[in-house]
């Protein structure tokens, strides 16, 4: 039996580094269409974190290192066939003498539809082969649910009020390590640690729905929001907790695949979002460890190692943003090569 229904990962989520210019840089080296494209500055000065995706269009972005409502420069120019064209002198995405680091996730190709699954009427777009789609709706003030368009219950979800000055919100579900993950939440980008809140109606989401409180960055009456929904895919993605241990010798988190990027951030503890990509690394030790990651509220951060394994990711760090001693952290992972093809054949090794 196949491990995974996905053969290429790039075919459905890509990142690469990028040097910025002063003009128009287009980016086309990409499997897919993009449908959201997540851009992090990783030399100079730190930069913001910025989101961007094909529904809402090129000048509504989400900075979520900054407590603000959408920002309106027009960091992309276009999307593309096979990537995307970024405006010039940009120090966000597109600055002279500075590097990047671009994600990009496949949905479907810009198209929406409407969705009426939930109490609150939502439009979707959705790639349910990779487990990923673009949701917005206007809230309502009252609890309610919101029509996903994934077919199957998403493990993450993010979700920001596009009018309001708020970082966002994150649902992470997971039974390990975390028990009643669903009551919790964390902003985006930001040191703060989980705390129980209304944001999700301590209500975990479902093969149709996800849940929404009162709470304004996640329903405020009468203000558009959107959301970014992930749903694990065998040999493809993973989202989940993982608890530290300050030993240098390594947690070991298992996965199905050898991971391309890692996010992840300590739920317990005042401690930034950490974002590494371990095989396209700026700097590269021995067995494929990482030394340098990005603050996606910050710039770079030496001291935070992580080995890229075949079939997952191991912290070799005493660094508390990713490998405190008796400390709880969530993170997302997707893959360069799942550890099973879709022939049921192990992949070799690079």
């Amino acid at each position: 039996m196949a491990f995974t229904t996905i053969a290429k990962p790039s075919v459905h989520f890509d990142s690469l580094y990028y040097d910025g210019s002063d003009s128009t840089l287009t980016i086309s080296s990409l499997a897919f269409k993009p449908d959201a494209l997540l851009f992090k500055r990783s030399s100079g000065a730190s930069g913001d974190t910025i989101f961007n995706n094909s529904t809402r269009g090129t000048a509504h972005n989400w900075r979520p290192n900054v407590s603000a409502s959408s920002d309106t420069t027009v960091y992309v120019a276009s999307y593309t066939s096979n990537g995307c064209t970024l405006t010039g002198n940009l120090e966000n995405t597109n600055n002279n003498g500075d590097k990047y680091v671009a994600n990009f996730w496949k949905a479907n190709g810009g198209t929406t539809s409407a969705n009426s699954d939930g109490s609150i009427s939502s439009v979707v777009q959705a790639n349910t082969t990779s487990g990923f789609s673009v949701v917005t709706y206007t809230g309502t003030g009252s609890a309610g649910t919101i029509g996903h368009g994934l077919g199957v219950a998403p493990k993450m979800v993010m979700v920001k009020n596009t009018t309001q000055a708020d970082r966002g919100k994150v649902l992470c579900m997971g039974t390990t390590f975390v028990a009643d993950p669903q009551t919790d939440s964390t902003e985006f980008a930001f040191t703060g640690p989980q705390a129980d809140n209304t944001a999700f109606n301590d209500t975990a989401p479902t093969t149709s729905v996800f849940s929404v409180g009162t709470d304004s960055m996640t329903n405020q009456s009468s203000q558009p929001l959107e959301a970014y929904c992930f749903a694990e895919v065998q040999g493809f993605s993973k989202f989940g907790f993982y608890s530290g241990t300050g030993n240098v010798q390594g947690t070991k988190v298992y996965c199905g695949f050898r991971p391309k990027v890692l996010i992840v951030k300590s739920i317990d503890d005042s401690e930034e979002w950490v974002m590494k990509s371990p095989v396209r690394a700026l700097s590269v030790g021995t067995g494929g460890e990482l030394k340098r990651s990005l603050k996606l509220n910050g710039g770079m951060t030496d001291n935070c190692f992580i080995n890229a394994e075949s079939n997952g990711f191991r912290l070799t760090t005493t660094d508390a943003k990713a490998n405190g001693e008796n400390t709880k952290y969530v993170y997302m992972a997707f893959a360069e090569m799942p550890m099973v093809g879709t022939n049921g054949v192990i992949s070799l090794a690079r």
